[in-house]
Parts: C-alpha cells; sequence; structure tokens
C-alpha cells in the first residue's frame, strides 16, 4: 500500500500482453533440433523421398543408429532374426515410425534426462525432471497402447499416439529453463492448492504450458498434429474445433488422465475428476481394452524407460513410487482441505459481519453515524483492542481537515477531533487501497499519533483502508497483531468504504441543496430589492419633478387662504372653507415632503439619546394628531434595565416610531399598543417591537404593507405612507424595520437599530 494514485486499468493490460511476448520470443530462442533430426523429419516426411537417403542419414549418427536398432529389438515385428543392419530396420518400422522414434530420441537429448540441457547446471529447484520424463514415457506407452488395441481405428498410429504422449508437456520444461524461480513459486502454489498447474502458469507466468510448447514446436517446424496436441492437450473433447486429428488430441487427454489417477510421475495437475471412462466412449474406444492397458502400464513403462534411456527402474521400484506420490498427495490434499477449513471460517464471519452491518443500516444516518456503525461492526472480526477511523468531511471549512474518531470498549466513541493536515500530506482518496492490509501508521503518517491519546502503543497501530469505486473513503486505525486474509477481508473493507462514501456524497448533496435554496431565496429577495429600489427611483423621479412644479402654487394657495382666514368674521361658513383650504394645503405639503425621502434620503444627524424619552416624545406626537382620541390612547412600554443611550437622529426616530405607534393604535379597537425593547445577544443591536390586538392582516396587505401609498383602510382615510416613510428613517440608521401579522392575532413590527458602541 502507498499513497498514490491506481494504475489505470488499460496500462496494465499493455503491460502484461507486451510481458507475455517477451516470454514467448524467449521460447523461440530456445536450442533447435539438432541438423540430422531436422534433415529427417523432413525427408520421412514426404512420401517421394528414397529409403536409401534415410538410411545414409541415421548412419552419419553412431548414437541415432544404436537407438534405431534397439527400437526394432524393442517393438514386436513378429520376426525370427535379429535386425543388424539400418536399411533392415527402416524398412520394417516405416517412415513414420522411424519419424517419430528420431523425434522423440533427439528431444529427449535436447533437454537430457533431467530436462535441462546437457551443458548446464541448474540449481536444485522443485520441478522433478525424471519424474517429469517417467510421467511424459508413461502417457506416450499408454497413448500407444491404446491405438495399437484399436486397428481398426484409421486416423490414430501407435507411433503418432507414443511421440505426441511423449512430448505432449514440453511447454513445462521450456517454462522452468527460462523461468526457473518463478516456475519454482507454481509448482509450490500448485502442491499446496491441489490444483490444475496450467492456471497458476497463467496466472503468475503470464502463459501456460500449453502455449509456451506450441510455440516451441512451431520454431522446430513440428508436425501440426504434434503441435495441436501439446496446445489443446487436457482441453473438453467436445468443445474440441473439427480437427483432422481430433481424436489423436483427444488420446493423448485420455492417457494424460489415466497415468495422473496411477500417480506415475511428476504432472502438477491434481485434478483426475474426469472419468476415464467416459472420455474413452466420447472416443469411441473399447472401455474395457482401455482398462486393461491401465492395468499392465507400469511393465510397459519399465522396458520402454530403459529403451529411451532413462535408466532401469523396476515394476517393483515403479509401484512403491506411484504409492509414495498417492500418499504424498494424499497429506497435501488432507493440509489443504484443512487450511481451507480455516478459510471457510474467517470467510463466514466475514459474511455474517456484513450482512449484519446491511441489516443495521438505517435512512437518513450522517457521516459519524456510519463510522460508528463501522466500528461496532469491526467486533466480528478484529475483536477487542484500540481502534479509530480517519476521514475527511466534505463541507465548508472542514473540506481540507481530517476528522478523528476513537473508540473504547465495546467500541464505544471516546475522543472526536478535527485535525488539521501539514501541508505536504495527500488527500485519504489518493491512498491506494489495492496493496497489502497492513500498514505501520508511525512509519506513513507519523503526525497523526499525536492526536492518538486513547491508543496504548501507538507504535503497535496498523491502518487499513476503507476502499470505495473511487479510492479510500476512510481509514481503521487498530493494534491487532493478527487479521483475516487480505482477500476475504478486503470484502468487508469495501462494504464499509462504500458505506461511508456514499453517507458523504448523500450529505454534501444535501448541503448542495440547501444551499441552492438559499441562494434562490437570497437571489429572489435581490431581485424584489432590486424591483423595490427601482420602482422608487422612478418614484422619486417623479416626486422631485411634482415638488418642484406643486411647491410655488401650493405655497400661494396655503399663503391665500391664510389670509382669508384671518378676514373672514369668525364662525362663518366661508371662514371654515377658507380653514379646510389651509389643512388640505398643509396636508399636501407634508405629503411633498415625504415624497422627497425617496430622491433625497435623510441624513442623520446623530446624538446620544435617551431611549425612554424618545418612545414618551412619539407618543405625545401620536396623540397630538389624534386629539379626539388622546384619552384613549395606551401604550404599555417595557424596557431592560441598563439600557444604554443611542447615538441617533433624535427627530428622524420619534418620527418612525410614531409612524409605527399611529398605525397600532389606529388598528386596535381599544386604541391599546405595547412597546418591548431589548438587546440582541451579542448586545450590538437595540430590537423594538410595536404590538397591537388589531384584526392583523391578510398575505396581501403584508406583502405591501411597506409600499408607497398602499393603506388597506377605505380610501381618503390615510395616504399609505407611514410605515413606507418609518423604514426610510430606519434605513439612514443602518437598520431595518420587518413585519409579522396574521388575520385575528394583531401585528408586529420589529425595528432594528445598530447601536453606536464607539
Amino acid at each position: 500500500m502507498s499513497w498514490r494514485r491506481r494504475p489505470l486499468t488499460g496500462n496494465s493490460d499493455q503491460s502484461r500482453s507486451a510481458h507475455i511476448e517477451l516470454i514467448l520470443r524467449q521460447v523461440e530462442a530456445l536450442p533447435t533440433l539438432p541438423a540430422v533430426a531436422m534433415r529427417i523429419l523432413s525427408l520421412t516426411a514426404n512420401d517421394q523421398s528414397h529409403i536409401q537417403e534415410v538410411v545414409d542419414l541415421i548412419t552419419t549418427d553412431p548414437a541415432l543408429t544404436a537407438k534405431v536398432l534397439s527400437l526394432c529389438r524393442a517393438a514386436d515385428l513378429g520376426i525370427r532374426h535379429e535386425v543388424m543392419t539400418v536399411e533392415r530396420a527402416v524398412t520394417l518400422l516405416g517412415f513414420n515410425a522411424i519419424r517419430n522414434a528420431v523425434l522423440s530420441m533427439k528431444v529427449f537429448d535436447t533437454f537430457g534426462s533431467n530436462g535441462q540441457p546437457q551443458t548446464e547446471v541448474q540449481p536444485l529447484s522443485r520441478f522433478d525432471r525424471p519424474g517429469f520424463w517417467r510421467h511424459s514415457v508413461a502417457v506416450a506407452v499408454a497413448a500407444e497402447n491404446i491405438a495399437r488395441a484399436h486397428p481398426d481405428i484409421r486416423d490414430i498410429t501407435p507411433s503418432d499416439a507414443f511421440v505426441c504422449g511423449l512430448l505432449h508437456d514440453m511447454g513445462k520444461l521450456a517454462l522452468d529453463m527460462l523461468l526457473p524461480k518463478s516456475y519454482d513459486r507454481v509448482i509450490e502454489l500448485t502442491e499446496l492448492n491441489q490444483g490444475n498447474i496450467a492456471e497458476l502458469e497463467r496466472r503468475i507466468v503470464g502463459i501456460d504450458h500449453h502455449t509456451a510448447g506450441k510455440r516451441l514446436a512451431e520454431q522446430w517446424r513440428l508436425p501440426h498434429k504434434l503441435q495441436d496436441c501439446i496446445w489443446l492437450h487436457g482441453a473438453d473433447y467436445a468443445t474440441l474445433p473439427q480437427l483432422e486429428h481430433k481424436r489423436l488430441v483427444g488420446l493423448i487427454s485420455l492417457a494424460d488422465l489415466i497415468v495422473r489417477r496411477q500417480h506415475l510421475g511428476f504432472s502438477g495437475n491434481f485434478n483426475v475428476k474426469e472419468s476415464t471412462g467416459k472420455l474413452a466412449e466420447e472416443l469411441g474406444l473399447h472401455v474395457e481394452l482401455v482398462e486393461d492397458i491401465e492395468k499392465s502400464l507400469l511393465e510397459e513403462v519399465e522396458r520402454r524407460s530403459e529403451v529411451l534411456g532413462l535408466g532401469e527402474a523396476p515394476t517393483r521400484e515403479l509401484y512403491h513410487e506411484s504409492i509414495q506420490r498417492a500418499n504424498e498427495e494424499l497429506g497435501r490434499l488432507n493440509s489443504a482441505l484443512e487450511r481451507r477449513s480455516r478459510i471457510a471460517v474467517s470467510q463466514a464471519r466475514i459474511l455474517e459481519a456484513v450482512t449484519q452491518f446491511h441489516a443495521e443500516a438505517v435512512p437518513g444516518r450522517s457521516v459519524p453515524d456510519v463510522v460508528h456503525a463501522v466500528a461496532r461492526n469491526a467486533r466480528h472480526v478484529l475483536d477487542e483492542g484500540f481502534m479509530a477511523m480517519i476521514w475527511q468531511p466534505q463541507s465548508g471549512d472542514a473540506q481540507h481537515k481530517w476528522m478523528v474518531m476513537q473508540f473504547g470498549f465495546n467500541a464505544r466513541p471516546m475522543r472526536s477531533e478535527l485535525i488539521a493536515p501539514p501541508p505536504h500530506a495527500p488527500n485519504l482518496d489518493e491512498l491506494d487501497p489495492m496493496g497489502p492490509a497492513a500498514m505501520n501508521l508511525v512509519s506513513i503518517i507519523p503526525w497523526v499519533s499525536d492526536y492518538l491519546i486513547e491508543a496504548p502503543d501507538v507504535r503497535k497501530i496498523q491502518m487499513l483502508p476503507l476502499s470505495c469505486g473511487w479510492g479510500t473513503a476512510a481509514l481503521m486505525l487498530h493494534d491487532r497483531t493478527s487479521l483475516p486474509q487480505w482477500q476475504h477481508l478486503s470484502a468487508l473493507t469495501s462494504t464499509w468504504g462504500a458505506a461511508i462514501a456514499a453517507v458523504s456524497q448523500h450529505e454534501g448533496a444535501r448541503r448542495l441543496g440547501e444551499q441552492l435554496a438559499q441562494a434562490n431565496l437570497a437571489l429572489a429577495d435581490a431581485q424584489d430589492a432590486l424591483l423595490r429600489n427601482e420602482s422608487m427611483a422612478r418614484l422619486g423621479e417623479m416626486a422631485a419633478g411634482a415638488a418642484h412644479e406643486m411647491n410655488n402654487p401650493l405655497a400661494v394657495i396655503s399663503g391665500r387662504s391664510q389670509l382669508l382666514v384671518r378676514e373672514l368674521p369668525e364662525g362663518s361658513t366661508p371662514r371654515k372653507h377658507a380653514q379646510t383650504i389651509v389643512e388640505q394645503s398643509h396636508r399636501l405639503s407634508n405629503l411633498i415632503t415625504a415624497l422627497k425621502l425617496f430622491t433625497e434620503p435623510a441624513q442623520p444627524n446623530k446624538e446620544t439619546a435617551n431611549l425612554g424619552q424618545l418612545l414618551d416624545h412619539a407618543i405625545d406626537q401620536v396623540k397630538h394628531k389624534l386629539d379626539k382620541l388622546a384619552d384613549q390612547i395606551q401604550v404599555d412600554i417595557s424596557l431592560p434595565e441598563s439600557l444604554p443611550d443611542v447615538a441617533v437622529d433624535v427627530q428622524q426616530i420619534e418620527q418612525a416610531i410614531s409612524e409605527l405607534i399611529l398605525n397600532a393604535v389606529e388598528a386596535d379597537g381599544k386604541h391599546h399598543a405595547s412597546i418591548k425593547a431589548m438587546l440582541s445577544d451579542d448586545r450590538r443591536s437595540l430590537n423594538l417591537e410595536v404590538t397591537d390586538n388589531g384584526p392583523g392582516m391578510d398575505a396581501h396587505t403584508l406583502q405591501h404593507a411597506m409600499d408607497p401609498f398602499f393603506s388597506a383602510k377605505p380610501a381618503g382615510r390615510q395616504m399609505g405612507m407611514g410605515l413606507t416613510r418609518a423604514r426610510q428613517l430606519i434605513a439612514a440608521h443602518g437598520g431595518q424595520v420587518g413585519l409579522c401579522s396574521a388575520l385575528d392575532k394583531g401585528t408586529t413590527v420589529t425595528l432594528s437599530l445598530p447601536l453606536d458602541l464607539s
């Protein structure tokens, strides 16, 4: 395990393909057959060749001459006199037998009786070369005898069956010569798992002995039927392609199965579940004859091994060797069963932990909840001990920090802390989760150990990655000395990591949704404010023009009407009319003054004032405006103790508060209202609530209550500028005005003013 991003799958596949191609090129570079053997193979493959050419070639090689003559003696040809000449031997055996005999002998000589070139000395290895050749000879003898016992089958001959059986596994020799250490590991794991050596060859080396042997046979230009037997033997007979020599390939598979079942020599394939009788029937062979050949196989192997120069091996010794190999295989099988039993128990515990973890899952959990559930679930696999979890929150300021949660006995949370990693520390999802399961904390991220206060000994802390689809979702820290095998434990850690990652993503999506909702609300508020400001701006432009055009005529009207009031007799009707003109001109003047607030915002002239006095003056203004109801107006004031003085423009604030009180007493049938003052929690602003018990506002009224000239009262009663004017004056002080109202529940207007702490 390391701090790196996982490699891309495509690059890994390309590297593997290049590795396999390199091995195949090395196979092609192995020693070729001697020139004499290659020439004889060429001549015997041509029906037009003359027998004397073959004889002349054989006689040039004394060792080959002796082998051919001994082959005549070994074969039962039904002749009385011993064959003394090569010409006679070639005539009796035929081109096909000579070709196969020469091929077998020269391949055997090329690799030597120990499976290695005669000129090289190889160190000791697990590859049993004498046992390999004994197995190969046994397969050759079995295939030859089965073919000889079925003369009616024309597409297989005894000589072809012998040479194909002898050389069917020569790819193993090639792999052992090229990659001795890797092939030792292949054999070790095959014996440990009691499996098929070809599967482990592909997993460890990259190719199996079938492919390596086929490439070597192609390099030596061996007959196609021999190439296919080397390549395809052992495959399911029903799946083989339609070849002219398909039955020959199946025969080699049958002979190999027979020899492996009798534990003759070294094969590396411990899979003997297939039935020889069933395979014989598929090949169209007589099962009784095949069984008879099985019984006499040991004696024939002894005789043919001597002919090929493997040394004398008495039948009794072969029997003992077969029994010994069977006992060794039985011992390995028992060990494998015990190991698999322990693995099954471990897998059952892990499966039970996965099942229980999913059973306890509930919707709506947070990341800390899931992390705690992981810690509880881990007790089923890791037993008791120290445990901590590390993950990276995905929210706000904590996004670049690590959360460390430590657990005690029974996975009880002991301590949680948000820590800031050093600048060089990578993100957790960059940790490669495909490496070894155990990783020492101090050697990888030592700075985390400073926060593990609950750990008995931080030097023993190991890290376990909890992976998800895109990396590592969290780290589990523990002090266990042993863990289940990583290939089993990784299923559980992936389940934990996926759960943590899923909840983290869900929380991120939910948080993003909340942020989007807040942004939408802010955008709506901004749009409303923008629309309101544009409306106020247009109204201000109109008010500026109207005020300029109306002020002079209004001054004339007001002045002339006041003169008429003084000159007309007291109590006369004309004087009353003149007085009405004066009052309405004053009202219109106040309206023009209010409109100027939109074009010329009031600039407060702040001074220190007492809030209680401001409220008293505002109430007096209301009573003055409603002089006929002055005796009925009742305003209850609630002020906190030790309320500081405020720095405000006294006239503007008194006007704003009086507008709020005026609306409240007019809304209440009893002309009562209450005022409550309080400081904010941070003591940076003063909040003033003016409440009435009137009929309240409907949704339409509440939405437009602060719009200029809006009034829910009958036409002619109010000009609808009170709340608008109050908000403008409070805004000039950096404050806000809020409304809360509902039908039949009264209305509360909240005025918030920032305090001048300086």
